[in-house]
């Protein structure tokens, strides 16, 4: 006797993510954040955030900041900081559809 189970790949991958947006939202913001957190974070992904924000010149200083400037070869970021800066920018940032 054989089942056959189909899934819903979209399906599938929507909850995915929720359930690792709940597992991020259980951590404390006081730690590092990668590239991959931050996309998540943002629902962008990396060229746009490069682009319309760590590279852009009105960000510029706050970034020197909140990143590390990729040094080392790997961006990181102070999570609550920037979480911090993504709520104050969101209507800016949600503008730019580069």
């Amino acid at each position: 006797m054989f089942v056959k189970i189909s899934i819903d790949e979209k399906m599938l991958n929507e909850l995915t993510k929720e359930e690792i947006r709940k597992k991020l939202d259980q951590q404390p913001d006081r730690c590092w954040w990668d590239m991959k957190r931050l996309e998540l974070e943002t629902c962008r992904k990396r060229d746009w955030i490069i682009e319309n924000i760590l590279l852009n010149p009105n960000f510029k200083e706050e970034m020197k900041l909140i990143s590390n400037g990729r040094e080392g070869g790997r961006w990181m970021f102070r999570g609550e900081e920037m979480r911090r800066f993504l709520d104050r920018n969101f209507h800016y940032l949600n503008r730019a559809t580069k």
